[in-house]
Formats: C-alpha cells, structure tokens, sequence
C-alpha cells in the first residue's frame, strides 16, 4: 500500500472512529446488545408455555432499573418495580400460569423494592388495574389478557454511597441489605418519610438540582451496559425459542438519571432527555443518518421504524407450523388515548366551543406514524406477499385460472381474486390491530394464543397454499415526522416439528427454531419548514 492510499485509510478509519463516537450521543439501537434500554418483544404463559428472562450488568456500577410487563393488546401495563442490581450481577426470573393467570416467579435474590424475593415469596400476580375499572380500553377484561404481551427494562441510574453497598452481594450470595432500600421509598404519615420517597414528591431537594417527581440521593446518571434475552419454554413439548433482547444505547444523560418511585409509570420510552436518534440504512446507501425529533419516544420509535418486515415460514400438516410475533414496542405512545394524556403528548383535532365558551378540547388523534387509536375498526392496515422456495408466487397472469394469494384470518377489508378483481393485487390487505400480533401460518399452533371472542385475539391465522417459502409484510403508506416509512416494529418467526413417536417408544418429539425478522429502512422527503421573511 503506497503512503497516500495508507493516509486515505487512515482518515476512512478515524471517520469511522468519530462517527461512532457521535452514534453514541443520540438515541441508537447498539446491534452489539449492550444499552440503557432493553425491549422484550414477546412473553406469553398461555397453553403450558413459560418465559424465562434474563437482564445482566455488565459495568462497574450497581444501578437501579425499571422492570416494566406489558400485556399485548394495547400495551397496557400489568407489572411493574424497581429493580437495584450490584456490579457485575444477573438477574432472572420467569412468566408462567399456576392456574389463577399468569404470576412472576422470582428465584433471583438481587434488590427490588417491593422486595419480592421475600415478601411474595417469589411469586407475584399480574394485575389487571391499568385494563379494567375506570381504565377499560375496550379490550379484553380478564386477567388471561395479561399472560402475553412485551417487557421492557430501563435503566434509572447508577447507585453510588451507601446505597451501592447495599445492594452488593456478599460471600454467603445475599445483598448487604435490601430492607433499607425499600425503607428510602417509604412514606411515613406524620414522621420521617424515606429520603427517596421525600425526594420524588418535592418534600427533599436533590443534592444538585431540584427532583421534580425524581429521587437522586446515591444516583448518579446512566451509563448503559445492561444485555439480557428471553425465551419461551414448553417443557411438555421440549421445545425452546429464545432471542435477545433489543439494545437501546444514548437513551438518556441526565445528571442525576431517571429514579422514579416504584410502581410509577414513569420513566417510560418518553422520559429520556435525548431527541435526537442515528437510524441506519442499508443497501444501497448504507449510511447512518442522524434525525432530529420533538421528543424522547419518537427518538426511539424511529431506531425501529421499518417499510417491510421478511421472514421465512414452513408448515405440514399434523407435523410442522410456523408462527410470525410482529410487536410494536412504542404503539400505546400513538394510539393509546390514555397513555398520552397521561404524557401530555397527545394530538387533538378542532372543536366548537360549547356556547358561552371561548375554548374546547377536541377527540385525541393517533399520532404519526400510527393512523388509528387502539379499538379502531380499520386498525392499521397492512399487506402481505409470500413466495415459496423455488421463487414463485401468485400472479394475476391467467384470468381463466386465477390463483389465490394468501388469505387471513380474520377477513382482510377488501378481499379479491386476481385476475377477476381488477383493481385486486397479489398481496394480501388486513388489519393488525394489536402491539403484539401472532400471525400463524398453516394449522398447528406454536404459542397457543388465544380467542377472547367478541374481545378480539392477537393471534391471525394465515392460509397459503404453499407449504414451505418467505413472506414480506409492508407497511405503505405511513411517516413519521422525519420521514422514514412504515411502522416501528420488531419480533421473529418460531417453528415447530412434531416427530411421531420412534417406533415402539412412548415419547413424542417437538422441536424448535427462532429466527429475528428481516427489514428494510427507508425515507421520503419531508416538507421543509416554511420560513416567513421578516
């Protein structure tokens, strides 16, 4: 390599340097796994599966984390604490349905106020407050509603002084002392409340700032380095799907983080000082591009926003099926009416005033890139094209024998047969209208999601004439402020065999696969802001 070519490499590798050094201070999701934020897009309990979870600290800090279950409907929150982790350590738990719906069972002894490694016994119920009562969203009702869904876990800060002794673990395993945790969060009518609790309701100042509904005693802000992963475990079939979680670094750098009271919804994918996010794009471009939004979550939605999701699918009769889990991690901060009001982050159309008033307050609007609140009749309307192996698909090509493309269940709003429709295409139109949506493909199920009848499902039931091939789901038609296209979303393909039994055994084979969806990243053009001379 002659000295001008090595000085051009030189330079092409300190821009790559600097550019990741900027990458990191914006909102980005780390493909190395490691972030503030980590988003769980699938756990269920139902037909005698059980979720396993993990959350690790990799850093030199002991931290506090929000640990927060949401079900899969409409996001709707149905667990939720603290979480104080030492340095170095791991923290495990599992989702499972002992009969009364789906409990947290907690093995682990690391901190969480409540502590409930101790005073649950390590078994703690879902809870159906934020969905039932005066919080119906027209979804299902029951407890079995919150036994699938996503989980997220956030960062808060990293814990310094007395509290990070207290968390660490010593020779015989066990925390130094987690009572005194939970004694900070404590409020005490007419004596001396925790300093925590003092501090997130305005009674104490900060050491440095103001809490404004935040504790910041031994808190210090966050610096990431937490991975973790799930997997959904069937024990009587033996079958195993695990994946990583998804990894968002830049999230937040507060000073004194974001420790918020247990049990709070805050903080959220909302509560995060940084707008800004870098978003990459792949072939032909690939480039990273970074994109300025008016908030936190738009931030993150945008590290996820996608055109079209690929995956494979494979289904045989009585023996092999295939399930798609498409989440949409941020979907309650556009469509949830409840959510954001609770933000203050929520869209209204015009209204006339009521008579002798100046002003009135309109319907809340989904927000872009969303188009419809949860319980919407059209939902978000979505297609679907599959291939099978040997690159054919259907085609309109022959109006004497037309073919069929796939159809799912339930109906897709304008259903047609190419060649006969005019107006008909080769990909099927439906409906997704949950934050989490099973599509399964061919007959067998997978998850065992169930029907709550006139409450809806997640779960749509793909018929394809082609046993085994690749599908794209893409989401048209839709921007964000920034001008990428399509929805944010994340989730997987997960396969099962079924072996008969060997010849003359008395087992039954099941077997597994998880496979991460594929995508594409795009954007468009947005209109520029329309400057008024002075």
């Amino acid at each position: 390599m002659n000295r001008k070519n090595l000085t051009c490499a030189v330079l092409a590798g300190l821009a790559g340097v600097a550019g990741l050094a900027a990458t990191a201070q914006a909102v980005n999701l780390n493909p190395d796994g490691l972030g503030q934020v980590l988003v769980y897009p699938y756990y269920t309990a139902n037909d005698g599966n059980q979720t396993i979870l993990s959350v690790v600290n990799t850093t030199d800090n002991a931290k506090a984390v929000k640990v927060r279950f949401l079900e899969g409907f409409n996001s709707r929150e149905v667990l939720d604490f603290n979480l104080y982790m030492s340095m170095h350590d791991v923290w495990v738990a599992s989702i499972a349905d002992q009969g009364d719906g789906p409990v947290l069972l907690i093995p682990d002894n690391s901190c969480t106020v409540p502590y409930l490694y101790e005073i649950a016994d390590g078994v703690q119920p879902f809870l159906d407050l934020r969905y039932t009562g005066d919080f119906e969203d027209g979804g299902p009702t029951t407890i079995e509603r919150a036994a699938e869904g996503h989980f997220e876990m956030i960062e808060m800060g990293v814990l310094t002084g007395d509290s990070a002794a207290d968390v660490t673990h010593g020779e015989d395993g066990m925390p130094a002392d987690c009572a005194e945790l939970s004694k900070k969060w404590t409020e005490v009518v007419g004596g001396t409340s925790g300093i925590w609790w003092a501090e997130a309701n305005g009674e104490e100042d900060c050491p440095t700032t103001t809490a404004d509904g935040e504790a910041c005693t031994d808190m210090s802000r966050s610096s990431g380095g937490l991975f973790g992963g799930a997997a959904v475990v069937n024990a009587d079939n033996g079958t195993m799907y695990s994946y990583d979680a998804k990894a968002i670094q830049g999230f937040d750098k507060s000073p004194n983080g974001l420790h918020y009271e247990p049990g709070d919804e805050l903080p959220s994918l909302a509560s995060g000082d940084q707008n800004d996010s870098w978003v990459f794009f792949g072939v032909p471009q690939n480039t990273a591009v970074e994109l300025d939004y008016s908030n936190s979550v738009d931030a993150v939605s945008s590290v996820f926003m996608h055109e079209t999701v690929m995956n494979e699918y494979v289904t045989v009769e009585g023996a092999a099926g295939t399930e798609w889990v498409v989440t949409f991690p941020t979907k309650a901060f556009y469509a949830d009416e409840y959510l954001m009001e609770f933000l203050g982050i929520e869209e209204r159309d015009s209204c006339t005033p009521p008579e002798g008033e100046d002003t009135c307050v309109g319907d809340v609007l989904p927000r872009a890139p969303f188009s419809e609140l949860f319980g919407a009749e059209d939902c978000e309307v979505v297609s679907l094209k599959t291939w099978d192996r040997d690159e054919r698909t259907f085609t309109p090509d022959d109006p004497d024998n037309p073919v069929r493309p796939p159809v799912v269940s339930p109906a897709p709003p304008d259903p047609c047969l190419p060649g006969i429709d005019d107006e008909c295409t080769t990909e099927t139109v439906f409906a997704l209208c949950n934050e989490v949506n099973v599509l399964r493909f061919g007959e067998q199920s997978v998850f065992g999601t169930p029907d709550f009848g006139d409450d809806g499902s997640l779960l749509l039931s793909v018929e394809d004439e082609f046993a085994a091939g690749w599908g794209r789901m893409t989401f048209a038609d839709r921007t964000d402020s920034e001008g990428l296209v399509g929805l944010p979303v994340t989730g997987f393909a997960a396969w099962e065999f079924e072996n008969n039994y060997a010849e003359g055994g008395t087992i039954k084979a099941f077997y597994g696969g998880l496979f991460q969806h594929k995508g594409n990243v795009r954007r468009v053009n947005v209109a520029p802001p329309v400057i008024t001379p002075q």
